[in-house]
């Protein structure tokens, strides 16, 4: 049987953890450099290009039109298709990995199954996935999230965590970051006291967020929903992997099938900005739904809701939506989420937005939420 960890972070290792050969760790390097002096690039050169275009045309002109000289710029030009380029390498490395060790790690997740398991896996074959999660590879994955190859295939969890786990490096964040730790921090800070006997994670695929609440939480019941049934196969054996007791359950965010008030604590990571905006109520109404009375929602993601944002990383934003599979980045940014919980039946008074650093990392993450009376 594992011993829990003690902490979750980007860095955790467990058994379901590909090992890298001499060649993963040559392409995998490359990538993280190259993403690294893309994000330099775009800092310096992009950005004074951009604050130019802004001089030429107005500053009170709207962005749209400085956006569109930007696009044109050959600098541009380079620094999207090597973005995009990146990416895709990204995946491919990462697939190549994972794809020449799965009899290893279908052997190691096998142990983590039966009756000594902690935790729990509740599939639902019949489940009809959403338009939008079929049509969307989020950030290039292949397959996107809701790809499942039958036969117990867990593939896209695992390209789930390793893509995360580089491409947050490649941004600038640190090993030791964790969405899941700013969440738990911010709980800690805001609502001290606070020991939910049951705690639910919307969106929570591969699980990797999940498990901070079973660490800070110790003595709660953990759940974690999500619509992809391979994520969900990869989830269930890596807690079990990590000594944590957390039930996954194959299932909408908006729709998650508990009964009401079931839960003290109801949370996401980074999910909002991956869903279209009828979604994002739905899921608002389901936390309004699930909470007990007193019970507290916190919902956390990108940055893009700050009043300060400059003009230039809304630009980048914008990019998101165009090249890099986020469909959703912009609608979310332009949705007030506050509103949302306010609609859901929250009392204006008890929603709060709040914006919390990361834990290893130059950001800071938007934390949403309320208390239910």
């Amino acid at each position: 049987m594992s011993k829990p960890v003690a902490e979750m972070n980007r860095s955790t290792v467990h058994a379901l953890s590909p090992s890298q050969s001499c060649r993963d760790r040559g392409r995998q390097s490359f990538i993280f450099h190259a993403k690294r002096q893309l994000g330099q690039f775009a800092r310096s050169t992009l950005q004074d290009e951009f604050e130019r275009s802004r001089v030429r045309v107005g500053a009170d002109v709207e962005g749209s039109e400085t956006s569109l000289r930007l696009d044109r710029h050959p600098a541009f030009a380079v620094w999207s298709a090597l973005n995009i380029g990146s990416q895709q390498q990204m995946w491919r490395a990462l697939s190549d990995m994972v794809t020449r060790q799965t009899g290893q790690l279908n052997a190691a997740a096998e142990a983590f199954w039966g009756g000594a398991a902690k935790g729990s896996l509740q599939l639902a074959p019949d489940l009809e996935m959403p338009d939008y999660f079929i049509e969307t590879a989020y950030h290039g994955q292949p397959g996107g999230y809701c790809l499942d190859r039958g036969d117990g295939d867990w593939h896209a969890g695992a390209l789930q965590e390793a893509g995360g786990t580089l491409y947050s490096r490649g941004a600038g964040t640190g090993k030791k970051d964790s969405k899941g730790q700013a969440v738990v921090r911010f709980i800690s800070n805001t609502f001290p006291g606070l020991m939910p006997e049951r705690v639910i994670d919307l969106g929570c695929g591969y699980g990797g967020q999940t498990g901070n609440y079973a660490v800070a939480f110790p003595e709660a019941e953990i759940h974690g929903i999500d619509l992809g049934a391979g994520l969900l196969r990869y989830a269930h054996p890596r807690a079990e992997a990590l000594g944590l007791p957390i039930h996954f359950r194959q299932a909408c965010a908006s729709a998650t099938g508990f009964p009401d008030a079931s839960f003290d604590l109801v949370v996401s990571n980074i999910l909002l900005h991956e869903i279209p905006r009828h979604m994002l109520e739905g899921v608002m109404r389901e936390s309004f739904r699930l909470l007990k009375p007193g019970g507290l929602v916190v919902h956390q993601d990108v940055p893009t809701q700050r009043a300060d944002t400059p003009p230039f990383q809304q630009w980048l934003s914008s990019w998101q939506v165009a090249h890099n599979d986020e469909p959703f980045w912009q609608t979310f940014a332009e949705t007030s989420v506050a509103e949302a919980l306010v609609l859901a039946g929250f009392p204006e008074e008890a929603v709060f937005e709040a914006y919390q650093p990361q834990v290893d990392g130059p950001l800071v993450w938007y934390m949403v939420g309320a208390r239910k009376p």
